[in-house]
């Protein structure tokens, strides 16, 4: 698989280059020089600060269920094979084809309550996950639905750190991407162990926890902003 995967990232990397407009860079300021500046822009700006605190939230708990998920199903009373567990990840296709809904909405209502909506369609998916195992559709649908939220929170979420500075976004989503992906590297971590710790339910509701945080976060950080406004 990870050579199948390899050769696929391969012709996308050819395609690409004759796909993507061949143009110019603009920045006068070395690539070592951006990564050194990174920590600034957090100082500087709440709001990426907000997103990429959220953003790791929501990406740990993404990463904690799909990895304890393929271990739980592993094991008794289950026992599936690789294969039968690998056909989970066809669920995730409804979080892809949410990435196009989210964008619309995101230009339509905002970026805040289409973060919301992710992560409440996020939240009910997962409480039910920590309960449904048992049941193959079930849970199949909750997996669909709980990459549908997270996703469509992720557009919304990344739009507001590109808006910072429409002139250079590639620094703000790269200070982004380093701590949304930190928060997904702790949560495979986590979630592959933790199932062997505290059973499957515990670890779901671990991830639970971590959404929840999220939109706690978004939804009082909403509120801060708009008496701020007033």
């Amino acid at each position: 698989m990870l050579l199948t995967f390899a050769a696929g990232s391969l012709v996308i990397a050819v395609a690409a280059r004759f796909v993507l407009p061949a143009a110019a860079g603009t920045s006068a300021t070395s690539y070592l020089a951006t990564l050194r500046g990174l920590p600034g822009l957090y100082a500087r700006y709440p709001v990426l600060r907000l997103a990429a605190s959220r953003g790791a939230l929501w990406f740990f708990a993404f990463c904690t269920v799909w990895a304890g998920l393929a271990v739980a199903l592993s094991q008794p009373p289950f026992s599936y094979s690789s294969e039968r567990i690998g056909m989970y990840a066809f669920a995730g296709l409804l979080g892809i084809l949410a990435t196009r809904i989210a964008g619309m909405w995101t230009d339509r209502v905002g970026a805040r309550r289409v973060i919301l909506a992710g992560l409440a369609l996020a939240v009910v998916s997962t409480a039910v996950l920590t309960s449904c195992l048992s049941s193959a559709p079930a849970t199949f649908v909750c997996l669909g639905l709980f990459d549908a939220g997270l996703f469509t929170a992720q557009v919304a979420n990344q739009s507001t750190v590109l808006a910072l500075d429409p002139g250079s976004p590639a620094r703000f989503n790269s200070a982004y991407m380093l701590v949304y992906f930190v928060g997904g590297s702790l949560g495979t971590a986590f979630g592959a162990a933790a199932v062997g710790w505290f059973g499957w339910s515990s670890t779901a509701v671990i991830a639970l926890c971590a959404i929840v945080l999220a939109l706690a976060g978004t939804g009082v950080a909403g509120r801060v902003q708009e008496s701020t406004r007033v």
